[in-house]
C-alpha cells in the first residue's frame, strides 16, 4: 500500500449485490485493510423504516411524509469495535433492532418510492463526503457512486445466501429461523430490489463481479485489493 503521505484523501470503493451474498462482511473487512470508513447503505434504508415505523407511518402508501422523515433523519453512524457499524437515531442505538425481518421488509418497502430515495441518496452523499469509504449496497455504483473509481458486484447461490442470512440471523437473535422461511424473504427482497423503477439492483457499469458462493470473506477480499492495488 501507498504511505500515508501519498494515498489520495478521497477514495470510494462500492460493493453491491442481493441480500446474502456476505457484503457487509467483505465491506467490513476491506475496509479494515485498506483503513477507510465503512459505509452500509442499506442500514440507512432500515433506519429510515425503523423511524417510520415508530411514526406508524405506512412503508407503501406514506410516500410524502416519508420523503419528509428521509431528509430529517437524525442518523448516525459509527463504526464500532471490529469494524462493524453502530447505528444511532436521535441518539438510541438501533444498530441490532434494524437487523429483524419485519424493518428488512420495511426497507424494501420504503426504498421503492422515488422521493425517498431521493432524500436518502443525498444523505448517503452526505455520509461519505471527502472521505476514504468502502461502501456497499444494492445501488451504490449504479445510483449513489456512479463515479467511484472501484467497483465491485458480488453474487451467490440462492441456498449458500438463505443458509448465510439465517446465520446472521441466529447470531443477533439467539434463534434460529426456519431455512425455507429466511429462503422466501430473500426472494421477496430481491424481486422488490430489481423491479422498482428507481434504483434497481444491477451490476453497475465497469464493476467487477465476484462470486461468492466457494470463496470464504477473506478470500473475496484478497481478489478485492488485488484489482484495487493493480
Amino acid at each position: 500500500m501507498p504511505s500515508a503521505s501519498k494515498r489520495p484523501r478521497t477514495l470510494i470503493v462500492t460493493i453491491d449485490g442481493p441480500g446474502g451474498v456476505g457484503k457487509s462482511t467483505v465491506a467490513k473487512l476491506l475496509a479494515r485493510e485498506l483503513s477507510v470508513m465503512y459505509l452500509d447503505t442499506g442500514a440507512t434504508y432500515r433506519a429510515l423504516a425503523y423511524a417510520a415505523l415508530e411514526e406508524r407511518l405506512s412503508p407503501v402508501t406514506d410516500v410524502k411524509p416519508l420523503a419528509r422523515l428521509a431528509r430529517r433523519l437524525p442518523l448516525h453512524l459509527a463504526r464500532a469495535e471490529g469494524g462493524s457499524l453502530r447505528v444511532r437515531l436521535d441518539g438510541r442505538d438501533v444498530s441490532r433492532d434494524i437487523r429483524s425481518e419485519r424493518i428488512s421488509e420495511a426497507a424494501a418497502q420504503v426504498s421503492q418510492h422515488a422521493l425517498v430515495r431521493a432524500a436518502m441518496v443525498a444523505l448517503q452523499r452526505r455520509l461519505a463526503k471527502r472521505q476514504r469509504v468502502v461502501v456497499e449496497g444494492r445501488d451504490t455504483g449504479s445510483v449513489v457512486f456512479p463515479r467511484a473509481p472501484f467497483k465491485f458486484f458480488l453474487t451467490a447461490a440462492a441456498g449458500v445466501r438463505a443458509a448465510r442470512r439465517q446465520q446472521e440471523l441466529a447470531k443477533l437473535y439467539g434463534t434460529q429461523p426456519p431455512l425455507r422461511e429466511v429462503r422466501e424473504q430473500l426472494q421477496f427482497r430481491d424481486e422488490l430490489d430489481r423491479s422498482r423503477r428507481v434504483g434497481p439492483l444491477v451490476k453497475p457499469r465497469g464493476a467487477v463481479t465476484i462470486d461468492t458462493t466457494r470463496r470464504t470473506a477473506r478470500q473475496v477480499v484478497r481478489a478485492m485489493l488485488s484489482h484495487i492495488r493493480s
